[in-house]
């Protein structure tokens, strides 16, 4: 299920391998627009913090409102 446009991922469908992008809505500007792959969960199951492989390699922890579902294909 991906969220609306612009909208953040909701907390249950966070998922393990699940390609995001970081929103605009996020803390830092410098993380904004990049991709990569939920690696692992942290948390409360109602408002997870997600690690994410970054598509450069770098790892980034965000907060599961902060990013936003690639739909498969996409």
């Amino acid at each position: 299920m991906v969220g609306e446009e612009g909208q953040g991922m909701r907390s249950e469908q966070a998922q393990i391998g699940a390609k995001v992008r970081v929103g605009y809505s996020g803390r830092c500007l410098e993380w904004r627009g990049l991709t990569g792959t939920v690696s692992r969960k942290w948390g409360n199951p109602e408002y997870l913090a997600l690690d994410v492989l970054l598509d450069d390699g770098r790892t980034q922890l965000f907060w599961h409102h902060e990013l936003e579902e690639i739909a498969q294909g996409a």
